[in-house]
């Protein structure tokens, strides 16, 4: 006998109320409502730690047609507090699909809600701003779940870095270099391209000391993704300041922030953050348009980047924001965007070659850190 269908309800800080069918866990949950224009890859949204804290919309009406397979996973879990959609299907039309949406909700514990105007949600958080939100299932009061969302914590107060660290390293064999990636959040699809350029890639926890990174001898270090307000991680930025100038450096997202705070630069909330995989970003040397995946909702300030050794290599065509950094006479450098993708183009991989060339110059001793730039 099928089990009766529960209504949830998603409700917003400023008063808006969406209702609609559960397709989640019978739970609820709180944090920033944010939105993805992404139209595929719905798992890799599920399980990017860069979502913690989140209850995640996504714009593309369709989801779950193609099932949940955990070898797609980005991570050892999804971290995000609930999703939202417009359509869930009810069954998987793909081969390798083993679940239904439904299905890995419920089995994860995250709630999510259905047959909602997603496209008035999006407009709205657009239009506004993000807001906080709160996704309960069952008979509650809406005056009561408002109440609870203006309740919640500023995003910028959780330590959401703190979520989603890894208990401890982890090690990729490989026959070639040594690249030390610190684990801020990090994404699956990293590690995996470093690993499939022949990489040993040792996986960190984003709080390592730079001594502990130096002890293993890498021949180059990467900076991740992750969730939350970068300014939340001076100690982690001033850990990584140590390692300038020792070996080649390369962030990604979260990553490409941690290097601007280490510069002296500050950071600023953006007003709907940048979600999805259509975002056009200049490359300021060449002039090359890369269509690229981003998931962050914070950004470097340009303004603070002056007289501090670093240049802007990289902009966003939406908003002119920051996307890339490039230190003036040091081996480091790093875009705000994934050039990993997943889901999303994958024109921006060759950066991935771009950083372990200057790798592979060090480690023959072809160049020192300091001519590597």
């Amino acid at each position: 006998m099928t089990p009766p269908v529960r209504t949830a309800h998603l409700a917003l800080e400023d008063g808006m109320i969406f209702s609609g069918p559960s397709i989640g866990a019978a739970v609820d949950a709180g944090g920033e409502v944010v939105f993805t224009t992404s139209m595929t890859g719905y798992v890799e949204v599920l399980t990017d730690p860069s979502y913690a804290g989140q209850i995640v919309t996504m714009a593309f009406p369709m989801i779950g047609t193609y099932g949940v397979n955990k070898e797609w996973a980005e991570s050892r879990r999804p971290f995000l507090r609930g999703f939202v959609v417009r359509h869930a299907s009810a069954y998987s039309s793909h081969w390798a699909g083993t679940q239904t949406i439904t299905d890995y909700l419920r089995a994860w514990g995250i709630p999510g809600i259905a047959d909602i105007d997603t496209r008035k949600l999006v407009r709205h958080l657009r239009a506004s701003g993000l807001k906080r939100g709160v996704l309960a299932t069952g008979n509650v009061e809406a005056a009561a779940l408002v109440s609870r969302a203006r309740a919640l914590p500023d995003p910028s107060d959780e330590d959401l870095v703190g979520e989603v660290l890894p208990d401890g390293s982890l090690v990729l064999p490989g026959g070639g270099p040594r690249i030390a990636l610190l684990d801020c959040g990090v994404k699956t699809g990293i590690a995996h391209e470093l690993n499939l350029r022949g990489c040993e890639v040792v996986v960190l926890p984003g709080s390592v000391r730079a001594h502990d990174v130096l002890a293993l001898a890498p021949d180059g270090l990467m900076l991740s993704n992750g969730p939350g307000d970068p300014a939340r991680l001076e100690e982690t930025a001033a850990e990584v300041r140590k390692l300038w100038g020792k070996l080649p450096i390369f962030g990604v997202c979260l990553g490409n922030q941690i290097l601007a705070l280490a510069a002296g630069a500050r950071t600023f909330k953006l007003p709907f953050g940048h979600r999805g995989s259509n975002h056009p970003v200049m490359d300021q040397e060449t002039g090359r348009i890369r269509i690229t995946t981003q998931n962050h909702g914070y950004a470097v300030e340009e303004e603070s980047l002056k007289a501090n050794g670093m240049r802007v290599t990289h902009r966003n065509l939406h908003d002119d924001t920051v996307e890339g950094l490039r230190h003036e006479s040091l081996p480091v450098w790093s875009v705000q965007f994934h050039p990993e993708a997943r889901p999303g183009p994958r024109d921006s991989r060759d950066l991935f070659d771009k950083f372990l060339a200057v790798v592979a110059d060090v480690r023959r001793g072809a160049r020192t850190p300091a001519e590597s730039a």
